[in-house]
């Protein structure tokens, strides 16, 4: 969750009115990446929001062995059946709307008729549901294919075919599609063009809060490989405090070499794996480091600056949550000192706020735009930070769902570094282990790790220690 405004018992935003993004375009042009990846920014910002995507209803009806046919928008045969899945869609997202608390969905599919895209956008208005079409133009053939190769012929239609006849069953669905396609002239209708993922937009009567969002987010967004790494910031000589801003212990140096030459190894060996499997040499690509101004946060930075296509940058934006007047107090002291407010925060641990403090959901609203200019970033980057500020990161990749009351509970132990690689359908992570061979810090042998699981919260008898927010 991140900057929330004010609500009404339906759980919507007062001003803002619900509203279906309608995506136009030919397949492989990113409307699946951008659908995801919005509605992952707008869950984030505390809007209800859901995407439905025609493929699912498609094979829900028909199945996965499907003739090419039903992609042939001339084959009058096939009207009734792409009709059908598409109404059946469009009835889902009108409940999801009206009745289901949301207050945003996409409807990913081609819409590439003009007259189709009107019987839709009137079937919408009448249940007082505002429309706004996002068409995908890709004029580089090159970026289709990519596209094509990378996403689409890993979809649930192509898992008993061999890659290379999926792409040319794919690329003939195009070709059955491209003599129907009609792009978007109608002025009266809200639109947003983007032309060859994010090269230059055309904007048309936008209206509103959340349509202006949408644009702005849609406007940072690109499909281009990259990879963000979540590091904790290593221990300082006064760790219990926030004011004190003291620099690394002689083991807080430790972790950070050792953090230093564990995420150069695995950048070093995923460039390998990708120059075997696809012959593209990346090992050259930038690795940025973004880091707190906390004293320990820049000085585990450091390590890395030394090296060769690394870059690091000191962001005020990404400090640690100010535990306000618990600074440097024990639980037991929070619980004798602040009784009620103790309650309080057990009741929303995401949203209350200690005297003088900041809440987790302060913090959220501060990275909005770090959160914006990782969307930008085409390079690697590193994040080293306090644990207060990771989780809140973590929660806007983490799959759609985490309860907002979860996010101060997530971990991020100095033994291991977070790898999230966004992609069309989803977010893959790997929690990697730093080799405690090499780093012998207490927590590393219980909490060594290596695996694709999501962050898990605490154990719950552990829980309440984080009424003091954890740096």
């Amino acid at each position: 969750m991140a900057a929330q405004l004010y609500k009404t018992h339906t759980g919507q935003l007062f001003h803002a009115g619900s509203i279906v993004i309608i995506n136009v375009g030919l397949p492989a042009r990113g409307k699946t990446h951008g659908s995801r990846s919005l509605i992952r920014y707008m869950n984030w910002l505390g809007v209800k929001s859901k995407s439905y995507h025609m493929g699912q209803y498609r094979r829900r009806l028909y199945g996965t062995d499907i003739s090419s046919d039903y992609f042939d928008l001339g084959n009058t045969e096939m009207a009734g059946a792409r009709t059908e899945a598409e109404d059946t869609c469009i009835r889902d997202i009108i409940d999801y709307l009206t009745k289901g608390g949301g207050q945003l969905a996409i409807f990913d599919a081609s819409n590439l008729q003009a007259i189709r895209r009107r019987q839709i956008y009137d079937t919408f208005e009448e249940h007082k549901i505002r429309p706004l079409f996002v068409e995908y133009i890709c004029e580089n053939e090159a970026i289709v294919d990519e596209n094509i190769r990378k996403v689409k012929i890993s979809s649930p239609d192509y898992v008993s075919m061999d890659a290379d006849s999926a792409v040319l069953d794919f690329k003939q669905r195009i070709a059955n599609m491209q003599p129907y396609y009609e792009t978007i002239e109608d002025n009266d209708l809200s639109y947003i063009k983007l032309y060859n993922v994010g090269e230059h937009f055309v904007v048309n009567n936008i209206r509103g809060y959340l349509q202006s969002r949408v644009v702005f987010y849609l406007m940072n967004l690109h499909i281009s490989d990259r990879t963000i790494y979540l590091a904790r910031s290593g221990e300082s000589s006064n760790e219990g405090s926030y004011k004190a801003d003291a620099p690394l212990s002689e083991i807080g140096h430790r972790y950070a070499h050792n953090l230093q030459d564990a995420i150069l190894r695995r950048i070093n060996q995923r460039n390998i794996d990708v120059l075997a499997k696809t012959g593209v040499d990346i090992s050259k690509r930038t690795l940025k480091v973004w880091t707190s101004t906390h004293v320990k946060s820049y000085q585990t930075a450091e390590y890395f600056a030394q090296h060769e296509n690394v870059s690091v940058r000191r962001r005020m934006l990404l400090k640690g949550i100010n535990p306000g007047v618990c600074e440097n107090m024990s639980l037991d002291e929070v619980k004798k000192r602040f009784p009620q407010e103790y309650q309080a925060y057990l009741r929303d641990p995401y949203h209350h706020r200690y005297s003088l403090a900041e809440s987790y959901h302060d913090v959220s609203v501060r990275l909005e735009p770090v959160i914006l200019e990782l969307e930008r970033e085409h390079d690697d980057i590193l994040i080293i930070a306090p644990e207060s500020v990771l989780r809140c990161i973590y929660a806007y990749f983490a799959p759609q769902g985490l309860p907002d009351s979860l996010i101060p509970t997530l971990a991020f132990p100095r033994s291991i570094f977070v790898e999230l690689k966004p992609t069309a359908y989803g977010c893959k992570e790997r929690r990697i282990g730093i080799s405690p061979s090499i780093y012998s810090c207490p927590e590393s042998a219980a909490n060594n790790a290596n695996s694709e699981s999501a962050a898990t919260s605490e154990p719950q008898e552990k829980k309440d220690a984080l009424a003091i927010p954890k740096q």
